[in-house]
Parts: C-alpha cells; sequence; structure tokens
C-alpha cells in the first residue's frame, strides 16, 4: 500500500467514513465510526519522525472510552492515531514546516488524528487501551480485531455529536 503523508491523514479518515456510507461531520454509528477508523489505521503515514533503527513505535492507536456522566461534560468515546513528527511550529491549530537546522535531529512533536464522538445522558461503560505498530499501517490484525471487540462490544447509544482533527499533543 502506498504511504500518505501525515498531513493528508485527516483528509483520508474523512474519505474512508464516507466510503462506509456516514457523514465525516456527523457520525451516527459507532460500528461505521470504528470500521473507518480500522481502515485508516492500516493505511502506511509517510514523513513520520524516526531516528532510531530497527522496531520503532512510530504508530499507536489510542482507545479512551470514559462513558459515563461526567461533572464536565457528557460521555465520549475517543479513537486516536498517535504518531511523532519532525518539530513544527503551529499556528492556529495548523501545523506548519519543519524547523529545520541540526538542532531539530532530536526534536519531534507528538500529534494525533482523532475521532471523538459524544452520547446523550445515560451511556455508561468504560475501557482503555494502546495498541502499537512497529512501523506506520503495521499494527497486527489480532490486536486490530481486539481493539473493535472493545468498541463495538460497548454497545453504546447513537452518538450526538463528532468530531474528527489533527491535533497536537506536546
Amino acid at each position: 500500500m502506498t504511504a500518505l503523508s501525515w498531513r493528508d491523514g485527516l483528509q483520508e479518515l474523512r474519505r474512508l467514513i464516507a466510503a462506509e456510507g456516514g457523514d465525516p461531520d456527523c457520525i451516527q454509528d459507532v460500528a461505521l465510526a470504528w470500521r473507518a477508523f480500522r481502515a485508516f489505521l492500516v493505511v502506511p503515514l509517510d514523513g513520520l519522525f524516526d531516528r532510531w533503527e530497527g522496531d520503532v513505535e512510530a504508530d499507536t492507536l489510542v482507545l479512551e472510552i470514559g462513558v459515563s456522566e461526567w461533572p464536565d461534560g457528557p460521555p465520549r468515546l475517543l479513537l486516536a492515531r498517535r504518531f511523532a513528527i519532525p518539530a513544527v511550529e503551529w499556528h492556529d491549530g495548523v501545523p506548519g514546516e519543519p524547523s529545520g537546522g541540526e538542532d531539530a535531529l532530536d526534536l519531534a512533536d507528538t500529534v494525533q488524528i482523532e475521532m471523538e464522538l459524544t452520547f446523550p445522558p445515560g451511556a455508561s461503560g468504560e475501557a482503555d487501551g494502546l495498541w502499537t505498530a512497529a512501523r506506520s499501517g503495521g499494527f497486527d490484525v489480532t490486536a486490530l480485531a481486539e481493539a473493535g471487540e472493545l468498541v463495538t462490544g460497548l454497545r453504546l447509544e447513537r452518538p450526538i455529536l463528532s468530531a474528527i482533527a489533527l491535533t497536537a499533543c506536546n
């Protein structure tokens, strides 16, 4: 499979959601969201920060499912693909070009392409998980099946809001 620039990952996820029959701006089905996100995980991303040789954990799936009523907001499910890129400056939430220079050899930013689903009050369930690929797009099929069972096994209600974003973690 041809690698895709990490900068184009957000648009690729939106395309995959639409290919599954969903609206990227209003995802209303957890199973559809997982199918699209799983398809996105197998797409290798190019331009990741990799200064080490050998098996590098450069691409990680993060699941955060704290689905219960919280004092600071409604229940949510976060599916995120987290990876390191060469250090860049961010302007109004948009990544710029790599900083460059000799000092940049050891600098990296951690970013993620995330899908967040918000549920109505009363939804419940809780789980956390991390799955790592040695190389971008190289997630183990068994590990992805396990993650999928976790997500779809919660039997969540229909999301009331959804958002897809590229965010800086550091």
